[in-house]
């Protein structure tokens, strides 16, 4: 094989390796939030059993009132809780992949240029 021919694999394999670890960073963080989506499903599932039976052993409508306070607080709370985290989970992952994709395209860039450099020399040569 040519030299300009070696360099094209050698630069469609890095490509092909980029490509592949990028969508491996992908699907890491989807897992990563759907398990954190899974865990607050659990937790507000627990919260909902939790809450049923306080309200079954309300006696009183002053003591069911009362209770129906706390718990709209305390469920208000986690509310803005899980959107804080999701917010911050997809700032990061944004984050993570512009970096991926700022190191991408600085060695995609690096190879271009070695690759233009390298025939450039070669036309030289011919010439």
């Amino acid at each position: 094989m040519t030299q300009p021919q070696t360099e094209f694999l050698d630069l469609y394999r890095a490509g092909l390796k980029t490509a592949a670890d990028l969508m491996k960073a992908s699907l890491q963080s989807a897992e990563r939030l759907q398990n954190q989506q899974l865990v607050a499903i659990r937790t507000a599932l627990d919260q909902q059993a939790k809450t049923i039976s306080e309200l079954g052993q309300a006696r009183s409508i002053d003591e069911l009132l009362a209770l129906q306070t706390k718990m709209a607080g305390a469920q208000w709370e986690r509310t803005m809780g899980y959107w804080t985290e999701l917010c911050q989970t997809q700032i990061a992952q944004a984050r993570d992949w512009m970096s991926e994709a700022a190191q991408v395209a600085t060695a995609g860039g690096n190879a271009s240029m070695r690759q233009v450099q390298s025939g450039g020399k070669q036309e030289r040569k011919a010439a």
